[in-house]
């Protein structure tokens, strides 16, 4: 009855199961007679009345949809048609609205997340691989993500072998860790995999001055006349690590700092990438290992499979954008 959102219906119809007992749970003297346990309670409460007022919502806004398309067939003109269509597209944006705002409620902080992604295809899955790319880029764009580093890689037989790219937003690894491991897709000869990984990538941070120790002391190289009369070298130890950076070649002891400060952001920030890079590399390693995953595509039919939600079985892929919002929304609620 309810199309795509119906797991997601679901999903919240279980987390209201206990509205009413809660509601009870309000009008016990023992509980009134302990504050915070109250306050616990209440705000328990809140949260599940406002989740059943979203959902009452979302199932009227799709039982008025329906009612419309019956009205199809009833036009008798074009304009009349074209008056119904309108209000559909209306009511299809309301329930996009309120089914994100479900899958919100019960599975997202609203939290700023940094995100490396990887994609890695066979010939026989590379159609499938960058369509999935393309529709998570595009979600993702929608909610206002940034994307830097963008990659493509080709095999010698002409195909996208891999695609990665670094991702910021809001809850962008919540929204996508429900996609990760290596897909199965079906074909006439068998099956090939379509790998997908997900993990935190940090960004770079500026030093704090209270890691940092600055010693001056007097050049033993060239200077001119500062050299041994002026402390103008500047010796900068990082002591989180121990790194430590010496600059002297400058006369002027605030050049020769500057230089030392460039120097140690430079050192740290290939530590940390060299480190990052290793974590990565292990991250997606393990996530490329997780096989038989509930998500598979057929060849054959174009469709996708996800034994997680029944409205995604067999359905035509690639999916729309809003089918595609609708499923990770489905995903973010089980």
């Amino acid at each position: 009855m309810y199309g795509i959102y119906g797991d997601i219906i679901s999903a919240a119809e279980k987390a209201i199961g206990c509205l009413d007992e809660t509601e009870e749970l309000l009008e016990y003297p023992e509980v009134q007679a302990d504050k915070a346990y109250y306050l616990s309670v209440l705000s328990k409460y809140n949260d599940l009345k406002s989740l059943n007022d979203k959902l009452c919502a979302l199932k009227s806004v799709l039982e008025e949809q329906n009612a419309y398309y019956e009205l199809i067939s009833d036009a008798s003109s074009s304009e009349e048609r074209n008056t119904v269509y309108e209000e559909i597209s209306s009511l299809k944006i309301k329930a996009s609205e309120l089914s994100s705002s479900i899958a919100d409620t019960l599975g997202c902080n609203h939290t700023a997340e940094r995100a490396y992604c990887r994609f890695k295809f066979k010939e026989g899955s590379y159609k499938f691989g960058v369509a999935l790319c393309n529709l998570i880029k595009s979600y993702l764009c929608s909610r206002g993500a940034k994307f830097e580093d963008e990659n493509i890689a080709k095999a010698k037989g002409g195909y996208v072998e891999e695609i990665s790219f670094i991702v910021e937003g809001a809850d962008v690894i919540t929204r996508l860790m429900p996609l990760v491991g290596a897909h199965k897709v079906y074909k006439q000869s068998g099956s090939e995999e379509l790998c997908f990984a997900v993990t935190p990538c940090e960004s770079v941070e500026k030093i704090s001055e209270k890691d940092l120790k600055i010693d001056v002391f007097h050049s033993s190289g060239a200077g001119g006349q500062n050299v041994n009369k002026v402390e103008t070298a500047v010796r900068v130890t990082h002591l989180p690590t121990g790194l430590v950076v010496v600059c002297q070649d400058e006369r002027s002891q605030l050049k020769n700092k500057k230089r030392a400060l460039e120097n140690i952001q430079k050192r740290l920030k290939e530590i940390n990438e060299q480190s990052e890079k290793k974590r990565i590399e292990a991250d997606v390693f393990a996530q490329y290992s997780k096989k038989n995953t509930p998500i598979s595509f057929d060849l054959a039919s174009s469709t996708l499979t996800d034994t997680r939600l029944k409205a995604f079985s067999k359905i035509p892929f690639p999916l729309t954008e809003g089918q595609f919002a609708q499923y990770i929304n489905g995903l973010i609620a089980l």
